[in-house]
């Protein structure tokens, strides 16, 4: 097969899917939260990253501050625990053991869990 008809048949193939909704759509349908909502959720959420980073300088026996350094920007990488794995042990100079990491891990779990929760609980409030 030629390259020009392979070109042609990937140009057919993909004018054929259909384009992807715009990221505008899928944010308007969230409704947005009124004042009290959101300070309800900021509160909830600083609570829970105090406890989250709290626990995890209590697996790792390190301090709350160094814990808050090694914390990535959760917007922008999709495994922030991994990553926040990964810096604690540079920052500690020694690999974590499967133990420690499998707590973090579970930590974070609990972590987003409630603060899923404290979301659907200020959407409730009225």
């Amino acid at each position: 097969m030629t390259v020009l008809r392979r070109a042609l048949i990937l140009l057919v193939w993909l004018l054929a899917i259909p384009p992807a909704p715009p990221v505008i759509a899928q944010t308007a349908a969230q409704p947005s939260m009124n004042p009290a909502q959101a300070a309800f959720v900021a509160a909830a959420s600083r609570r829970i990253e105090d406890h989250f980073v709290s626990e995890v300088a209590r697996i790792t026996g390190t301090s709350p501050a160094r814990v808050r350094k090694a914390m990535p920007d959760e917007r922008r990488i999709t495994s922030a625990a991994s990553r926040l794995i990964s810096a604690l042990e540079v920052d500690l100079g020694a690999p974590l053991s499967a133990e420690q990491q499998a707590a973090i891990l579970d930590a974070d779990q609990a972590r987003k869990l409630s603060l899923a929760k404290a979301r659907e609980a200020a959407a409730a409030q009225h």
